[in-house]
């Protein structure tokens, strides 16, 4: 749930245990609360309120954001929430036939200040049995698939459920799962609890001291994604800019200096350049003015006012309608499973959905989608 955020918070933590400085120059900086993150916020309260209700616990909290946000609500979040309350509740389950006092902790808040200062927050699930414990987390963005393996923000509240339970459990195994419906993705990740002690004290506590501090290196990469100083951050600017400084031909990129160089920073690369224009732009329009530079009108799409009237004007004028009217469309996809529910549409009109092959794309090589064929491989048989 929303609320006071930690300045070295886990959901960063992939970001401030790369680029340690990054915590103490964000911290000036507004936050901006999107329709994307308000969607989210919903989400979350329908998950929790779904499974307190399991419980039987108060939903007092949940309600009341529920109902503040309820304009985003939709028939397809409703179904991504049974999907993962199904899923928390079937481990919940299992575990309880392993340990009949298992417990299921919903919406826990969890102290991470042993490793990490003042750090603090709220898990979505925790399922508790004897020598062992598993961390859920929901996410409802459709933009990245996001893996539980060796994933610092579950790791760390792991320590904290850790933290907590180990006197009474005895915890020795550790499963941290990430359940991400709209993507259809359920990762899996599991380590011994020496295993997570050892990276806290190794790695997370000296990186988090740096991080807290303000020092270390401003090291840019694919991390800067969510940064709220990646427009202004001069080290990613370097890198941007100075991509082309170590070909070894200044005057041609070749296939090393593409591979090494080109192709990793790329995605980065884009996502900087977007930023620093968007950045300039909205300076702009406050008022600073940039040498060479100004702010004109964009081009723009002449659009009807008032399409009921230009219909009545043209049947007027003798016009037949076919020729200034469009027959019924349906609505996309996305609208008609968001109207309708998508596990609902599928029953319905599954038969009749094809999805065609995307355009080639070339991505990292941990990418889990399969690579497609060669095209020497598609005509070796002829």
């Amino acid at each position: 749930m929303p609320g006071t955020h930690a300045l070295l918070s886990p959901s960063s933590a992939h970001r401030w245990l790369h680029c340690t400085v990054s915590p103490r120059l964000e911290e000036q900086e507004a936050d901006r609360d999107s329709i994307y993150a308000q969607e989210g916020t919903l989400a979350h309260a329908y998950c929790a309120r779904r499974l307190k209700q399991y419980l039987g616990q108060p939903t007092d909290e949940e309600d009341r954001e529920i109902s503040e946000l309820s304009e985003l609500h939709d028939g397809a979040m409703d179904e991504h929430v049974d999907e993962y309350a199904a899923t928390v509740i079937g481990k919940y389950e299992e575990a309880r036939k392993r340990t009949p006092d298992a417990r299921l902790l919903v919406e826990t808040r969890l102290d991470f200040s042993e490793w990490v200062p003042e750090a603090f927050g709220t898990s979505d699930a925790v399922i508790i049995a004897d020598g062992e414990m598993e961390v859920i987390d929901f996410k409802y963005g459709r933009g990245v698939q996001v893996s539980a393996e060796h994933n610092p923000q579950m790791m760390i509240y792991a320590l904290g459920a850790y933290r907590l339970f180990d006197f009474e459990y005895g915890i020795r195994v550790i499963r941290m799962t990430i359940i991400q419906p709209r993507l259809g993705n359920v990762s899996e990740w599991e380590v011994t609890s020496r295993e997570l002690l050892h990276w806290a004290d190794s790695v997370l506590r000296q990186k988090a001291s740096l991080a807290w501090e303000g020092k270390g290196l401003q090291e840019p990469g694919d991390w800067c994604r969510f940064c709220k100083v990646r427009p202004k951050c001069k080290e990613l600017a370097r890198m941007s800019i100075s991509a082309h400084q170590r070909y070894n031909d200044p005057r041609l990129i070749s296939r090393e200096d593409l591979e090494r160089d080109v192709l990793p920073r790329l995605a980065v690369i884009k996502a900087w350049a977007a930023d620093v224009e968007e950045m300039a732009l909205q300076r702009a329009l406050s008022g600073e003015r940039f040498d060479g530079w100004k702010v004109v009108e964009g081009r723009s799409v002449r659009k009807i006012t008032d399409m009921a009237a230009v219909a009545s004007v043209l049947h007027g004028a003798g016009y037949a309608e076919e020729s200034y009217l469009r027959p019924q469309e349906l609505r996309t996809i996305t609208d008609l499973e968001k109207t309708i529910g998508r596990k609902r549409f599928g029953e319905l009109c599954g038969a009749y959905v094809v999805k065609p092959t995307g355009k080639p794309a070339l991505v990292p090589e941990s990418d889990k989608r399969p690579p497609l064929n060669s095209a020497e491989e598609d005509f070796r048989d002829f």
